[in-house]
């Protein structure tokens, strides 16, 4: 099911676009951009990689859409809340969201985020500890 997210400027979005496209993974970055030829219709894939490890070990996490459903939004597929998918993909979800948040306050030329020094997402598909 594909939602939006945030809705932002016109302006933001391409901010958050083109930071993505100057931090591909050729230019040492996490992403991936892929865009609509002839419309303004973008999606980002976020990789995630061990730092100092090769490219090979890069591996999705998930996706994010600029200006799918209109100009301006920042759109993710969420589970249809009747599916019964794997528990991990609720914390890929929740890792985009994430990476989302920090493009729209940080993506600014000369910045650079470090994804690897973020506190981590308490998953919820990991089994509880006994004690």
């Amino acid at each position: 099911m594909h939602v939006v997210y945030r809705e932002v400027s016109v302006q933001d979005a391409h901010r958050i676009l083109d930071y993505c496209r100057r931090n591909t993974i050729k230019e040492g970055g996490l992403f991936e951009v892929y865009s609509t030829p002839g419309q303004d219709i973008h999606m980002v894939i976020v990789n995630s990689c061990p730092e100092d490890e090769p490219l090979e070990k890069f591996r999705p996490l998930g996706a994010f859409y600029l200006n799918y459903l209109n100009p301006g939004t920042i759109s993710i597929e969420e589970d249809d809340p009747h599916f019964d998918g794997a528990p991990a993909r609720k914390y890929h979800v929740a890792a985009i969201r994430q990476v989302i948040d920090l493009l729209f306050k940080f993506a600014h030329p000369g910045y650079k985020l470090s994804f690897n020094d973020l506190p981590a997402i308490p998953r919820t598909d990991e089994p509880k500890k006994s004690r």
